[in-house]
């Protein structure tokens, strides 16, 4: 396997196991460590004011909101007739990110200190990475736009996804690490579908690992013969039990970890496969972890 320059923001943490799925696995932390991450690297922790923790945990505490309102209704991504219901979750979505953004950047106007002014930079690239996402996941989802497959560097493809994810990754205390067993060979497929699909399993991915302080994530490309032949996105944090593979791809299970939107991820990603005469799979680890595995034909 040939390695892409992985994006790492700080040392992988120890294993972290749970018994229940979705069980929120800050509520297991192991002692010793934090059981909920402020939303900064550790070399932001010490020197940051108070008020841009602020900005970031209480992005953290909407997202908890929104998911526990989102949960209490299950729309089926399969079904037209609950299209609207879809757009008015994005859009309500969108208007929470839209209200970080705006938060953020009041903060810049005035900001002198470069190691705050860095912090915020990184929010609004956050910010802007899953609002986009996630526009581009419910247009996939729903069908619309058209699907045009073309030969693409995977290297760029992949490079793309990473580079996306880099600032939440700093602030998030993140390790997203992507190889490729050809960095160098040109696949065919739709450019926007790949990177929102891939993006979508990286979403819903980090939900599952929730709030682990150093929690690591892999993305691995695997090509034969010149062509992409699967995608897997791997987290090796939590535990989580075979049966959630049956479920994982549901629609309407949305009081799984990360709520909607890391169904929507899931949906996504499915798309993104069965696109491309391919599928997707959720597979539970044997001791921990958990593998989204797209296949493509």
């Amino acid at each position: 396997m040939s390695e892409i320059d992985p994006t790492e923001v700080s040392g992988k943490s120890s294993s972290h196991i749970t018994e229940a799925f979705p069980q929120d696995p800050v509520e297991l932390a192991p002692s010793g460590k934090r059981a909920e991450r402020e939303g900064l690297p550790a070399g932001y922790r010490m020197r940051a004011d108070a008020h841009y923790v602020e900005h970031l945990t209480s992005r953290r505490g909407a997202d908890r909101a929104a998911t526990a309102d989102q949960s209490r209704s299950a729309p089926d991504p399969t079904d037209r007739h609950d299209s609207r219901d879809r757009a008015e979750r994005l859009l309500t979505q969108l208007t929470e990110d839209f209200a970080t953004l705006e938060a953020a950047s009041a903060a810049l106007t005035g900001e002198t200190s470069r190691m705050a002014r860095r912090v915020n930079v990184d929010l609004i690239k956050a910010q802007v990475w899953r609002g986009s996402w996630a526009l581009r996941a419910h247009a996939l989802v729903e069908g619309s736009g058209g699907f045009h497959t073309r030969p693409r560097p995977l290297g760029f493809l992949l490079g793309h996804i990473r580079n996306g994810w880099a600032a939440e990754c700093r602030l998030e205390d993140i390790t997203l690490q992507v190889t490729a067993s050809d960095w160098n060979a040109v696949v065919s497929v739709d450019e926007q579908a790949f990177i929102t699909g891939v993006t979508g399993a990286v979403v819903a991915t980090l939900a599952i690992v929730g709030q682990i302080d150093g929690a690591t994530v892999s993305i691995n490309a695997t090509c034969a013969t010149g062509e992409l032949k699967s995608v897997d996105v791997v987290q090796n944090e939590v535990l989580v039990p075979p049966s959630a593979g049956a479920r994982f791809f549901d629609p309407t299970w949305t009081d799984r970890p990360g709520g909607w939107l890391a169904c929507l991820g899931a949906g996504v990603t499915k798309a993104l496969a069965q696109q491309h005469g391919g599928d997707a799979v959720f597979l539970a680890g044997d001791q921990r972890g958990s593998t989204i595995r797209m296949t493509f034909k």
